[in-house]
């Protein structure tokens, strides 16, 4: 019920504003007002403004007697002029020593979740490293040097890292990585202090391989070590061939063929040491060698005696240049061997004539043999063939 009656109350006060809005009354400054909106708008009431007074005239100002003139005064001094104080200057203080083995931390404090930006990450890795070769973390140690090596190339601490990562890698007994590791400091850092320390540790793992371990493939260890041992002696050579190890490996390798009986490679190195290192410590043994191998190499009756006469020349010179050492190694006899074998082997070259119809080379031969051999045993039965092919051919004669 009473919302009815507000509702009509309300509905009342409109119906009775709505005639003088339609007439032109308007509420305004309090009160209603009349207005007709087919007369142009009055222009708005211009209050007069009052004429202002003319001012007064001033009074004319009395002159001012002129003051009375004053001695000039005696010019003072000049003051000197005090220089301006030097400005300070500033203190520069070296950074504090940074202590071997601490980790960085960063100058600025940063939020939570903000990483701290390490200026030498490069000595941070090798300082890490550092400490884990110390306390013979080898695999970790030879994971970070790697990390350095691969990531930072214009590092300072790059050689140095490389050098211990192969210690590391040795004392994995991954033998072949750490030679190879040897090898990239060799090649890339021909300057480096552990220069001719990473020769002696090639050479060691050379050795290594020379021994009873094993080559490992897939990580099993199966095939023997010997061909990557002496590669590794090569690289070593190549590196300084005119170094103090030089000679040493050379003759390694070479006594490893000699041991092997591969005579023709034993021989090569034999004749490469005495030819670069002719006042070398082993300079005798290696010539005797040398000699043996060319012995050994054709070692029987041959059509070509050429390698024979090689080994015949160089034992004569060994007499010669070493009498007593000679005699010492039985070099004469070793010598009467060689002729004999020559013989033997002219023997059977003009036998091999023979046989196949050719009477005049056979005799050839059968002839050179008596003038060059005539000590040997085998003079007496070139005679007797000869005798045999000339009776041969008195027989068929008419």
């Amino acid at each position: 019920m009473r919302c009815g009656a507000v509702c009509l109350v309300v509905l009342g006060v409109l119906v009775a504003l709505a005639p003088p809005a339609q007439a032109g009354w308007v509420w305004r400054d309090g009160k209603w007002l009349y207005v007709d909106d087919s007369l142009p708008p009055a222009p708005p009431e211009v209050k007069p403004v009052p004429p202002t007074p003319p001012a007064k005239p001033a009074a004319p100002e009395k002159p001012t007697p002129p003051a009375p003139e004053k001695p000039p005064a005696k010019p003072a001094p000049p003051k000197p002029v005090a220089k301006p104080p030097a400005p300070p200057k500033p203190v520069v203080r070296p950074p504090a020593p940074r202590e071997e083995g601490t980790t960085f931390e960063p100058q600025v404090t940063r939020r939570w979740w903000q990483r701290a930006v390490d200026p030498h990450p490069d000595r941070t890795l090798f300082e890490a490293g550092s400490r884990a070769y110390a306390k013979a973390g080898y695999r970790s140690a030879a994971g970070t040097f790697k990390k350095l090596i691969k990531k930072y190339p214009e590092s300072e601490h790059r050689p140095e890292a490389m050098w211990l990562r192969g210690e590391a890698l040795l004392g994995l007994k991954d033998y072949y990585k750490a030679f190879e590791q040897y090898e990239e400091l060799l090649t890339q850092y021909a300057g480096s202090p552990h220069y001719r320390e990473a020769l002696v540790r090639q050479i060691e793992i050379a050795e290594v391989y020379f021994g009873p371990t094993r080559r490992s493939v897939l990580g099993v260890p199966l095939l023997s070590g010997d061909t990557e041992a002496v590669e590794i002696l090569r690289k070593v050579y190549e590196h300084q061939p005119a170094g103090d190890l030089a000679d040493d490996v050379v003759l390694r390798i070479a006594d490893y063929y000699w041991a092997k009986q591969e005579w023709a490679s034993a021989e090569d190195y034999y004749d490469k040491y005495c030819r670069e290192y002719p006042n070398g410590p082993a300079s005798r043994a290696a010539e005797l060698k040398r000699a043996r191998c060319a012995l050994e190499r054709c070692h029987g009756p041959r059509y070509d005696t050429t390698c024979l006469q090689l080994a015949r020349d160089r034992l004569e010179q060994f007499r010669v240049k070493f009498p007593d050492l000679a005699a010492k190694e039985n070099v004469p006899e070793m010598l009467t061997e060689i002729r004999a074998i020559q013989a033997e082997s002219l023997y059977r070259v003009a036998n091999w004539y023979h046989r196949t119809g050719q009477p005049v080379a056979a005799a050839h031969y059968l002839e050179r043999l008596q003038a060059d051999y005539g000590d040997t045993p085998w003079s007496a039965k070139a005679a007797d063939l000869l005798a045999r092919m000339r009776g041969t051919e008195g027989s068929k004669r008419p």
